[in-house]
């Protein structure tokens, strides 16, 4: 009996101890979703009504991207695809598979003359993950934390250990100042790319609808490690009006690269002849993210470039965050008639 409950107490004392959690930076989520070297996993999530009209006789079937759920605004409401994910594998579920397939593929029909609006979606429970990029000092890696360890003990989730990066150089002493890095660059959809139909009868007459844009420190489980970073507009809609961003962004990409990260680190920029452009609005502020939003510029110009189509001017946010996630809204609104 003595050494059944000494078993039991043994059992106890090791269950205090499991659910240990390690996270490499760079590394990945449990459900297979990357995040960069300073723990920054960046997700998109997309919902959009597409009005399609279709000017032929007959009736024509589009075919959807299975990366969108997406419902037909029709009065049987019974048409569409939805998506999750469990761990890192995505699964769809059509409806009314006589009416969403053809030829085994998933989309949807449109009459003869027939306009509708088609929601389109990329939902939080199955987000774009986004590529975010690594940041470096003048050091490379030394210095950096690569592993975080953290234990469950005496029910709390508690920092356990981790490693850091050590040179065997006696220089230099100090590995640069750390300014906030951008971390992404946007991504540019053109009508085309959104809707390569090549069909003359069925056009696209207009979208609008919301892009979130969410951050999450990832390896900060307990609120111990804070992060540093600029991020871009995720996604760009090439000729769409955009607007309507929650919160305001703190600057655009050619302020930043032209003023910020200089007057961080507290030199003068190059001088060149400088193009006059729209600043950011006026009621920008740069604490609107409620404690996210600092200001503040770098040590070191940042490497990340943009596509050339996307320009210098398009909006950029300084981001200071711990444990918590944060998320950047806005609007787009296209129509064939401008």
């Amino acid at each position: 009996m003595k050494r059944l409950l000494a078993t039991f107490f043994i059992l106890l004392l090791a269950s205090s101890l499991v659910s240990a959690e390690t996270y490499n930076l760079p590394g990945s989520t449990p459900d297979g979703k990357p995040y960069n070297n300073i723990g920054i996993l960046g997700e998109v999530m997309i919902d959009l009504n597409v009005t399609v009209v279709n000017t032929a006789p007959f009736p024509k079937f589009v075919v959807v991207n299975p990366r969108y759920d997406f419902h037909v605004l029709r009065l049987s409401g019974d048409e569409g695809m939805t998506s999750y994910r469990v761990g890192s594998t995505s699964y769809h579920v059509p409806s009314s598979l006589e009416r969403t397939s053809l030829n085994y593929y998933i989309g949807f029909w449109l009459m003869p003359y027939e306009t509708v609006v088609v929601n389109f979606r990329i939902p939080y429970n199955d987000s774009y993950v986004v590529h975010t990029y690594d940041y470096k000092t003048p050091c490379g890696d030394s210095s950096r934390m690569t592993e975080v360890k953290y234990d469950v003990i005496n029910g709390t989730l508690q920092y356990t250990g981790g490693h850091v990066e050590v040179t065997d150089h006696l220089y230099p002493v100090e590995c640069g100042v750390i300014y906030p890095p951008l971390v992404n660059t946007p991504m540019m959809l053109t009508l085309r790319a959104m809707f390569p139909l090549d069909d003359g009868y069925v056009r696209v007459l207009g979208y609008e609808g919301t892009v979130t844009f969410r951050l999450t420190n990832v390896p900060d489980r307990t609120g111990l490690f804070n992060t540093f970073f600029a991020a871009a507009l995720p996604v760009i809609f090439k000729g769409a009006k955009t607007y309507g961003f929650t919160p305001n962004y703190t600057m655009t990409y050619r302020e930043y690269m032209d003023e910020f990260v200089w007057k961080y680190r507290g030199v003068n920029p190059p001088e060149r002849h400088r193009v006059q452009t729209q600043s950011s609005p006026a009621t920008s502020n740069m604490f609107q993210l409620s404690n996210t939003l600092l200001t503040g510029v770098s040590v070191g110009a940042p490497v990340v470039k943009p596509p050339k189509e996307a320009g210098l001017d398009f909006p950029v946010w300084i981001i200071f965050l711990g444990r918590n996630s944060v998320e950047i809204s806005y609007h787009v609104e296209w129509s064939a008639g401008g």
